[in-house]
């Protein structure tokens, strides 16, 4: 069966033929594909909650399918608005996407993503994959390559079958808001002093266990696409 589907951009009607799709029924169309990317803002607070900064990710819907479309819809849903940084290994990675609200976790905990085909794109400092635990296992926990990861640690990433790059910071991610992370903790749970993040998916994740035990993470205020919202002047002050 083939669908049609109607778009205005720039004051001109587009129309696309939807076929079947591939062997698991799924479609990927990116409209107005000529375009560099998909850019989402997120506000967060840097240094413990000093200060707020800004975060611009370029996401790239050619890179992995599924993966890109998969974080857009959350962000669309707001689900990482209010997240805490979870993990942060300094020279390596940082890691956020356990939802604030109890239930919004635990169901999205459940919905699992297959994996995307590998394209040969090379992890670079800044960029953004889904985390998992196996195949087809991806969530919402998102990891991003921090600057300064060493050539070895480079090479690591994009080799298990779920991480594929869907996105990068733009601009300098050396002077990036990413850099400025509270990272004091270390790694998460077992492998270094942080969070244990089956704690924070527990009932009192955010409520009791990480306000008490790690208070000085930092947090995602709210991410947006910026194409689909109407900007203001200044950034949220947020609830955090």
């Amino acid at each position: 069966m083939v669908s049609i589907i109607n778009y205005d951009l720039g004051g001109k009607r587009y129309y696309v033929s939807i076929g079947p799709g591939n062997e698991f029924g799924e479609t990927f169309i990116v409209l107005a594909g000529k375009i560099e990317g998909i850019l989402v803002r997120c506000d967060l607070s840097v240094n413990s909650r000093e200060r707020m900064d800004r975060l611009d990710i370029l996401v790239k819907p050619y890179w992995a399918h599924r993966g890109a479309s998969h974080f857009l819809d959350l962000v669309r849903e707001g689900y990482y608005d209010g997240v805490v940084f979870h993990r942060m290994v300094p020279n390596l990675l940082t890691q956020f996407g356990i939802a604030r609200d109890y239930n919004a976790r635990t169901k999205a905990r459940k919905n699992t993503i297959r994996d995307d085909r590998a394209l040969g794109i090379k992890f670079e400092p800044g960029y953004l994959s889904f985390a998992g635990n196996g195949v087809n296992s991806r969530t919402t926990e998102v990891f991003v390559v921090n600057p300064g990861v060493s050539e070895a640690d480079l090479k690591e990433f994009g080799k298990n079958s779920w991480e594929r790059p869907f996105g990068f910071i733009v601009g300098d991610v050396n002077n990036s808001a990413i850099s400025n992370v509270y990272s004091g903790y270390g790694d998460m749970f077992p492998f270094g002093n942080g969070p244990d993040s089956n704690k924070i998916y527990d009932v009192d994740g955010y409520t009791t266990y990480i306000p008490q035990e790690f208070p000085k993470l930092d947090y995602i205020d709210r991410c947006y696409i910026v194409d689909e919202v109407r900007l203001g002047n200044g950034m949220s002050n947020g609830e955090l």
